[in-house]
């Protein structure tokens, strides 16, 4: 018994050490390719492993991350999900922005960049609608895009979304601060061009600063298990893989999310265009995560109150805000997703 337990610390431990010492990088996990290119985002397709003709899912994730949460490893893939159950995937990945992108700002990324890419998605296809995945402010954004294109968009899945940026927990003190234009840090942004990624990954250690030492701890506890220790591995190495912003985007997420809270106005106009979220007539699946510290459940439900649709459902999943790649594709969401996609 007592060698057994030995064994087993060694295993641990060395678990713990390789795992902190693994310098190999992420790869996709399953068959992909480009059909879209501007700069350094691009528009990559997974062909499913068994097509069963339902409209595509196309994913659109944030801005301040690489998507690689959305396919960690073989056992922890939100797109392999998909995949296996027989639909298309598309993925919009925004690169590192180029000096020539500097300007670019929320209204340039929707018609530039997401509104091309879901057109060629739907050609690509040869569908005239699709399913719309969006994950934090890639939700967001992916909001924006229904309401002004809501013929395209049959379905909105919606993962751990921001709308109401009124109730963003930690940092309401400097918001208010913004919105009394107190604090000019638009300007500030605006004038940097590109933001650095370490800039952005400093800003989000000041949110998420208490938790930041207990996934080491998670790790030391289960090294000894191979399956969770690349898991982790991997995610570790999502949390710290942030993406240069364009001082224009940067701009526009203080001044339209957390300044004006844009969303929750319902309709405003975005460079001369009329955005009313009344338009949006997609079933609508909204998830939430339980213990979410980010974006807590309540900043994303009021959406269901200022869209049209008809079929609305909400989940509330355990963990917290990244625990959509463990728990946010659930055996009810496909079968919400099949009865919506034929």
């Amino acid at each position: 018994m007592k060698e057994e337990y030995n064994q087993k610390e060694l295993a641990r431990w060395k678990g713990f050490i390789d795992t902190l010492q693994d310098e190999s990088e992420w790869h996709p996990n399953f068959n992909r390719k480009t059909i879209w290119k501007q700069y350094n985002s691009k528009l990559w397709f997974y062909p499913s492993e068994e097509y069963n003709r339902h409209i595509p899912v196309f994913l659109l994730y944030s801005h301040i991350n690489k998507p690689t949460i959305l396919d960690l490893t073989k056992e922890h893939s939100l797109i392999g999900k998909f995949l296996q159950e027989g639909y298309d995937v598309y993925l919009l990945e925004f690169g590192e922005p180029v000096m020539e992108e500097r300007g670019i700002g929320l209204a340039e990324y929707l018609s530039q960049y997401v509104d091309p890419c879901i057109k060629k998605a739907l050609q690509h296809s040869g569908k005239e609608q699709l399913s719309l995945s969006g994950f934090c402010l890639g939700g967001t954004i992916a909001i924006i895009y229904a309401a002004l294109h809501p013929d395209l968009i049959r379905n909105l899945m919606l993962f751990v979304t921001p709308v109401d940026f009124d109730h963003i927990p930690d940092y309401h003190n400097w918001v208010e601060s913004l919105k009394k234009d107190e604090l000019d840090v638009s300007a500030i942004l605006e004038e940097m061009n590109i933001i650095p990624a370490p800039f952005v990954r400093y800003g989000m250690r000041a949110l998420t600063s208490p938790i930041y030492f207990s996934p080491y701890l998670s790790l030391l506890n289960k090294a000894y298990d191979k399956d969770y220790t690349q898991y982790w591995l991997r995610f570790n190495q999502w949390t710290n893989d942030h993406l240069s912003l364009t001082g224009a985007m940067g701009r526009d997420i203080l001044t339209y999310f957390l300044k004006e809270n844009l969303l929750m106005k319902g309709r405003f106009t975005l460079s001369e265009e009329e955005v009313d979220l009344q338009n949006i007539r997609s079933n609508l699946y909204l998830i939430t995560s339980q213990y979410d510290h980010l974006v807590p459940p309540a900043i994303s439900t009021p959406l269901l109150e200022l869209v049209s649709s008809e079929n609305k459902q909400v989940s509330e999943v355990a963990g917290g805000h990244a625990s959509l790649i463990k728990y946010g594709i659930s055996t009810e969401l496909i079968q919400w997703l099949h009865g919506h996609s034929k």
